[in-house]
């Protein structure tokens, strides 16, 4: 739940180290570049020729000094902002995800507890508190963990993923527009596994590489009338902070490795998250899959 600040230009960022990795997913060295893409040219996406998951390698080493460059065009919005305000926020308003609520309330019959990973201003948590008694978020930023704690009265913890832990278990842990970001996504998904309450949801959001638009834009570059997949790329300063692009079958395979049963799945837009408003959503997103977002409802196996 971030959007681009106005800055001045800044330094051309130069990584200080390169690291070649295998698939996040399976861990396959065989790839096949996919594109390239920076102000130089000076990334690289492959396609995972397993589970054809395209990702960053060479990447610059995922350190502080990557992690600094890489979202510091970024900011969170204001702590002024009420409470009326939020339904209106661009990109990820309340009204956005309690439609989004609406579908994944039928997958959890227990509404106990919602873990909310990545909960940024905390828009998906002031959606969910009417049906969840436990609302819990997990956030990188301490000024937006301070704003939600105060403005919603919901904890957040300014906590590793990996180090969280609880005293309760959650039947909702909602993880969107977050695993794309990470290094370990394997190890971030058995976490998850492991704070389930028994037949409680994992819900996971992320971009979707294959996209009819996505799809598109990559032909055009292969043709040549585009110069790369996104002008925004020709700033020297931009880093990639997407360390992969998921895809349908890298996903499946995934979460099958991880031990998470497939309950739902369809690509989305954000205008509607559940991909059910009417007949040509539901035709482009959840038969042809053709939609900018996925996203993935499942339980422990």
């Amino acid at each position: 739940m971030t959007t681009k600040a106005n800055t001045s230009p800044k330094e051309p960022y130069v990584p200080h180290a390169w690291e070649t990795v295998p698939c996040p997913f399976c861990d396959s060295h065989s790839s096949s570049v996919y594109e390239r893409f920076g102000s130089d040219l000076q990334y690289r996406y492959v396609r995972c020729r397993q589970c054809r998951l395209v990702y960053s390698s060479p990447r610059p080493v995922y350190d502080k000094t990557f992690i600094d460059a890489a979202y510091a065009d970024y900011y969170q919005y204001s702590a002024s902002l009420t409470l009326e305000q939020f339904n209106a926020v661009k990109e990820s308003g309340a009204d956005m995800f309690r439609q989004e609520l609406q579908h994944l309330l039928k997958f959890d019959q227990k509404r106990t507890a919602v873990l909310d990973i990545g909960s940024g201003m905390g828009t998906f948590l002031y959606a969910a508190k009417e049906h969840y008694p436990v609302r819990v978020g997990i956030d990188v930023s301490e000024k937006m963990a301070a704003f939600v704690s105060q403005t919603l009265d919901v904890e957040v913890q300014l906590v590793p993923f990996e180090q969280f832990n609880y005293p309760v278990k959650f039947s909702l842990i909602h993880m969107s527009h977050v695993l794309e970001h990470v290094p370990n996504p394997k190890e971030w998904l058995k976490k998850a596994h492991s704070l389930l309450d028994k037949d409680g949801i994992l819900v996971i959001n992320v971009p979707h590489a294959w996209s009819l638009g996505s799809r598109l834009q990559h032909f055009f570059v292969r043709l040549g009338l585009k110069e790369q997949f996104s002008d925004a790329w020709k700033d020297p300063s931009r880093t990639p902070d997407h360390l992969f692009e998921p895809v349908i079958p890298a996903m499946k395979y995934l979460l099958s490795e991880c031990n998470l049963k497939i309950m739902d799945h369809f690509t989305y837009s954000r205008r509607d998250p559940a991909s059910n408003k009417n007949w040509r959503s539901r035709l482009f997103n959840r038969r042809f899959h053709l939609g900018s977002n996925l996203s993935f409802i499942t339980k422990a196996q």
